[in-house]
């Protein structure tokens, strides 16, 4: 229907509504009234159309850009990953190569055996590492600290190599488990989680060894992820940055402080 019918169907129904004894010129002014007041109408609603058009498509320009971005991470995180692992070969093998200096026959078939294992890596990008993270502490002294600023999911399992962890929030509450210890504290509130022993091993063989205690306070809630402050104090130096990538989950943010 076209805009003349649509004001000749407005002022009809404004002519109908006029009372009886109404002169010309009133009449006149009267319908005009609606005529504009429906001509108002009819453009708002125009304008609401287009709105909701234009945030439709702006709801699928971010979208867009949010799956580009996620690509455009898994990309980079492939590339970091195979980044640690060259330098994981490089480090081993100077660590090995120190150890072995002057041990004889039996070191250096270490070496040869280590070798072949970084052969291996090499050619299928893989690597047996496993990080035993929840046993018995050996009673071992903490003279090393430091801080992390830790970001992880709500109500979903994480594992840091053997150790799982699940954070649970319920209002300003947050129920943290880390292997078999369970917490439950408030916003702003500090608990100690029980000493633990660390080992890491590629290939069966021992690469670390040491003792940990944490000293966990809860910060709220940041960018839909549990945000704590954790104190980690260990037997050993803090771990290099390419063993502890292969053990903190790829969906968890772990930063020093």
């Amino acid at each position: 229907m076209s805009d003349e019918n649509h004001t000749g169907t407005a002022a009809t129904a404004g002519e109908s509504n006029l009372p009886s004894g109404v002169s010309d010129e009133e009449r006149r002014r009267i319908i005009e009234e609606e005529r504009k007041k429906w001509e108002e109408e009819q453009k708002t609603e125009e304008l609401e159309k287009k709105a909701r058009e234009l945030e439709k498509i702006e709801q699928e320009k971010k979208v867009e850009e949010e799956r580009r971005e996620a690509e455009q991470k898994a990309l980079e995180e492939e590339e970091r990953r195979k980044t640690e692992r060259k330098n994981l070969e490089k480090e081993i093998l100077a660590e090995e190569k120190k150890k072995a200096k002057g041990k004889g026959f039996g070191a250096g078939k270490a070496i040869l055996l280590l070798l072949v294992a970084v052969a291996v890596i090499g050619a299928v990008g893989y690597l047996t590492f496993d990080a035993f993270g929840n046993q018995n502490p050996w009673g071992d002294t903490y003279p090393y600290v430091a801080q992390y600023d830790v970001h992880l999911p709500d109500s979903k399992e994480v594992r840091f190599g053997n150790v799982p962890v699940l954070a649970v929030t319920s209002g300003e509450q947050v129920t943290l488990k880390i292997g078999n210890d369970r917490r439950t504290f408030g916003l702003g509130e500090t608990v100690e989680f029980p000493a633990k022993h660390m080992t890491v091993k590629m290939y069966g063989i021992a690469l670390r060894e040491n003792d940990y205690s944490l000293t966990v306070t809860y910060r709220g809630l940041v960018n839909n992820r549990l945000n704590f402050l954790i104190i980690a104090r260990t037997s050993q130096s803090p771990m290099p940055g390419w063993m502890s990538g292969m053990i903190i989950p790829s969906d968890v943010l772990v930063r020093p402080v």
